[in-house]
Parts: C-alpha cells; sequence; structure tokens
C-alpha cells in the first residue's frame, strides 16, 4: 500500500517531468546555426569555379503559382514561430475552409451568400453547392484565431477533411480571394517580377566583370526548384557556392533557418551523391551593408519631402517588418540589423535638417508582432502606433518608410496595410487596390483628422538602379576577394 501511494504521489511529478523534457527537445533551436559557425567564422575567398546563388522568400505573382509558397509558408510559421504543443492544434486537419468571397475578412459572425474553397469552386466534390451545406447545418462559423492581431474568420464545411491543417486551407483560400482577386484590380502580384528583375540586373553586372561565373536564384520555399537550380550549377563544375539574399537584413527566420539552410543541405545531398568532391560555400553580406540600399530610400523620402511646404510639422517612422523579439533573441536579426536600420535612421534624421520645417523628427517601429498579441507589455512601437502619436500630436505629416521591401508584396499591400492603417476612418479592407504600372512606387495617403498619412512605397522605377548595386556589391565583396575578375 505504500508503494502504491508513494507512485500515485510521484506519477504526476513524473508526468510534468517528462513533459517539461519533451516540450524543451520539440522546441529546441534548429542546428547547426549557420550563422554562429559559418557566417560569422567562414573564410570568404572563393576557389575554383564560383557560383552564385540568391535564395529569396518571393511571392509568385499568380495563385497557379502562388499555391504551393503559400502553402509551405504556413508549415514555415507553424515550425518557426508557434511553440510546441500548440503547433499541433496549428496541423490539424478539421473540415474544408470557406470564406464569403465579397465578405471574406470579417470578425463576427455572419450569414453567407456564397462559399468558396481554395479551388475558387463554390460547390463541394460531391455537386452540392457549399452554401446549401451551410444552410443544412453543415458548415460551421470558426472565430478568429486568438493568437494573430486583427485576423479573420472563415466557415469551415465538417463534412470531409481538407488534406491539410485547416489553419494552411484557410490561408490558401485567403490568398485566392484576396491576395489575387479581389483585393487588386490587376489580380497579379508585383514581387515575384520586382525581385527577379532586381537579381538579374545584378547577375549581368556580375557577368560582364567576371565572365565563368555561374548565376542563380530561386524563391526558398518552393523547395523542388530551388534544389534544381543549385545542382544545375554544382553539375557545370562549380567548386565555391556563394550564398546571397535579396533582402537588406538578414535572419534566422528567413535565411539562416531557411533559404540558406536549405541550400546547405541540397549542396551536401549533392556532395554525398559525388563521393570525393566537396564544395566551398560562402554567404555574402546583406545588401543593407551597402550605401545603395540605403540612398534607394534617402532618394524617395527627398523626392517626397520636397512637395511638402515649409513650416510643417513632419514625422517619418522608419518601418521594419517585425518579429516576437522577446521569443528569438538569439535571432540574427537583431544583431544584424544595426548597420542598415540605425544608420539609415541617422542618415534621414540629417536629411530632414535641410528643410525649413516646423517640427521635425523620426521614429523606428515595425509592421509585424508589436501589436497586443506578440507584445502584451507593448515594449515595442508598432506602425500602426507611430502614426496615430504623430496624428493626436498634431503633425501636418506622417511619412512610413518600409525599409526592408523594394517590390510591393503581399505584406505590404494588405497584410501589413490592414495593421497600420487600423482604426483609419479612410482604411477599408475591402477597397480594392489599384497598381497597374509596377515601375512606380505604391503609395497611400489617408487624412486623419489634421494629419497626412503617406505610406511611401518601395524603391521600384527609377530608385530601382540602387537596389541592384547594392546587390552586386554585396556579390562583388566576395568574389573581387578571389582570381576570377576578367576571366
Amino acid at each position: 500500500m505504500k508503494k502504491f501511494l508513494i507512485i500515485l504521489v510521484m506519477a504526476p511529478v513524473i508526468i510534468m517531468v517528462g513533459f517539461w523534457g519533451l516540450s524543451k527537445y520539440k522546441n529546441r533551436r534548429l542546428m547547426p546555426d549557420y550563422f554562429e559557425t559559418h557566417y560569422k567564422t567562414q573564410d570568404t575567398v572563393p576557389v575554383g569555379k564560383v557560383g552564385i546563388f540568391v535564395p529569396g522568400l518571393v511571392v509568385p505573382p499568380t495563385y497557379e503559382k502562388g499555391r504551393e509558397f503559400f502553402y509551405n509558408v504556413t508549415f514555415k510559421i507553424y515550425n518557426n514561430i508557434i511553440p510546441w504543443p500548440f503547433r499541433l492544434f496549428a496541423y490539424m486537419d478539421k473540415g474544408v475552409a470557406l470564406l464569403d468571397p465579397v465578405r471574406f475578412h470579417e470578425h463576427e459572425e455572419f450569414v453567407p451568400t456564397r462559399l468558396m474553397d481554395e479551388t475558387g469552386s463554390e460547390t463541394d466534390k460531391d455537386g452540392v453547392p457549399y452554401i446549401k451545406k451551410y444552410k443544412n447545418g453543415e458548415v460551421e462559423w470558426v472565430p478568429p484565431s486568438k493568437r494573430i492581431y486583427l485576423d479573420h474568420g472563415y466557415f469551415r464545411y465538417k463534412g470531409r477533411k481538407a488534406g491539410y491543417p485547416s489553419m494552411t486551407d484557410k490561408t490558401l483560400v485567403k490568398a485566392r480571394i484576396w491576395y489575387y482577386d479581389k483585393g487588386i484590380k490587376q489580380k497579379k502580384l508585383p514581387h515575384w517580377d520586382g525581385t527577379f528583375n532586381v537579381i538579374d540586373a545584378a547577375f549581368n553586372k556580375i557577368k560582364e566583370k567576371y565572365k565563368d561565373v555561374e548565376v542563380n536564384a530561386g524563391c526558398s520555399v518552393l523547395y523542388d526548384d530551388m534544389k534544381t537550380r543549385l545542382w544545375e550549377m554544382l553539375d557545370a563544375g562549380c567548386d565555391t557556392i556563394v550564398l546571397g539574399a535579396p533582402m537588406p537584413i538578414y535572419s534566422h527566420f528567413e535565411e539562416f533557418n531557411s533559404s540558406f539552410y536549405h541550400s546547405i543541405g541540397y549542396i551536401e545531398e549533392w556532395e554525398h551523391a559525388h563521393p570525393g568532391k566537396k564544395i566551398k560555400v560562402i554567404m555574402a553580406k546583406p545588401m543593407g551593408e551597402f550605401q545603395p540600399m540605403r540612398q534607394a530610400f534617402l532618394e524617395m523620402l527627398k523626392d517626397r519631402l520636397d512637395t511638402l511646404p515649409e513650416g510643417s510639422d513632419v514625422r517619418v517612422a522608419v518601418t521594419a517588418h517585425g518579429m516576437p523579439w522577446d521569443h528569438f533573441p538569439w535571432e540574427a536579426w537583431l544583431k544584424l540589423a544595426p548597420v542598415y536600420r540605425d544608420i539609415l535612421h541617422e542618415e534621414v534624421k540629417a536629411l530632414l535638417k535641410n528643410y525649413k520645417f516646423g517640427r521635425a523628427d523620426t521614429v523606428i517601429c515595425q509592421d509585424e508582432f508589436a501589436g497586443p498579441v506578440w507584445d502584451k507589455e507593448n515594449k515595442y512601437l508598432s506602425t500602426n502606433e507611430a502614426y496615430w502619436d504623430a496624428i493626436n500630436d498634431g503633425y501636418d505629416y506622417v511619412i512610413g518608410l518600409p525599409i526592408e521591401f523594394w517590390a510591393e508584396n503581399s505584406d505590404t499591400l494588405f497584410h501589413h496595410a490592414l495593421k497600420n492603417f487600423h482604426g483609419f476612418d479612410q482604411y477599408d479592407v475591402y477597397e480594392q487596390i489599384d497598381y497597374p504600372d509596377w515601375s512606380v512606387p505604391y503609395t497611400q495617403t489617408m487624412t486623419q483628422g489634421k494629419t497626412r498619412v503617406i505610406y511611401n512605397g518601395v524603391p521600384v522605377g527609377k530608385y530601382q538602379h540602387y537596389v541592384i548595386d547594392a546587390l552586386y556589391q554585396s556579390i562583388d565583396s566576395i568574389l573581387a576577394q578571389g582570381n576570377t575578375a576578367g576571366n
């Protein structure tokens, strides 16, 4: 009996300790940490035949190509942002996600008039319209996620499984309806073309100087395509692969645990298939460490400031994408950001001094994860807060400078805008964007009280050559250390 009581008392303790250990194991960091073990200590002199590979998180132009992108991105988020055991709920397939194609971003339950799945169909596989199944009580309303600030709800058909997580299905149907259809008149996103235009132009400059260098690029979550492109360079005889990413600031989330991590994995897989062949891998510095990247935004800002009347009160919000930093204090972004963000911030301050404004100042803020879900103690300034602070302080103008983007994408046009303009009288999530000419920066101006809030866009068109130069200089800083110039 005594032994039984001891076991009875100890069992909960053993379970708790076991659960704690399992949680620590499931939430362990991805290893190896290529930022610590490679990037910070690497030998950056290329040897032999050199290949340049630029992988990045690039949003495809249409849903036909974008479906795989958004599918894979959801799993990337589950594995990197959501801790175990909560991510187990994200993996659950509870049925088919549906949205009303007219009211696709609602926070409260309502009666839909149409329902559409991620394939674009309003009819289920059995030929019965989803709206009929809704009326029959087979479709339920799922409220917004409590872990996503300003998330929307959706409808879910319970009669069959989707074949993948319901949260993934929700993302896919949202992308189909909002990002690639109702949200933009052209029904195409500019990110893919804008990104690869820059990469190709930088590659052309590289090829002019280094004749024998192989170049290639790919989307970092289109895994099979990325592997194929890398292997093509390795099969062409490359001894060194230089990895660069089309980002002003590198992070674990997008580079060291993703695009670079997978690239190195594919290289090692190729090495295993070719015994005796060892590839040298070099990671180029981020584009933001080269002055032209900063100059692109300074030129855009100058052109904007030139239009404002003397005596105006002006605030510039230098905005980053954002991450839940308190949950990832080891993130490479935190260590790599200052050389770009902080220097650019100081240059913005200096630029403002050239004008005869009244009050003129700047703030640094972030579009994502500075809201009440991930930043409950309000440690970080959100872009929305920066805008409202300027409005409440009576500024005439507040200008948003999105320094981590140089081609408009689903974040800048939709997901971030939703949060940045939250509470604005003139913001309507259902207002369709009209952006026909991708060579002209897309800008938005909203008036709230006496304040004009200006989203200043990204450096395309006449500003794009600065971005090209930044990527070129990043790659050239590695190649110039070898003996390939002029070959």
